[in-house]
């Protein structure tokens, strides 16, 4: 998975929420942010296999947001489209 993939959660208390993973840890896990519970300032820890992959991200320019508004928005518009 790369960074800018749009992902689903499939397990916890989170389930069937989308987040759009922003980093990955050391250890393997996912970081991942929707602009309001989980900004991109504290995002959430999440391990791999407990996200299901909805749009990859692009290793050659992944988009990178500025803001928790922009990010969330752009979740918005891709549940609109799905």
């Amino acid at each position: 998975m790369c960074i800018g993939a749009v992902v689903k959660s499939k397990a916890g208390r989170d389930r069937y929420r989308m987040y759009v993973i922003v980093g990955v840890t050391e250890d393997g896990r996912a970081l991942i942010a929707n602009g309001r519970l989980h900004t991109l300032e504290k995002p959430k820890k999440k391990n791999l296999r407990h996200l299901a992959v909805l749009r990859q991200g692009t290793k050659e320019a992944p988009p990178y947001w500025d803001t928790d508004d922009a990010l969330h928005a752009y979740l918005q518009d891709f549940e609109e489209q799905a």
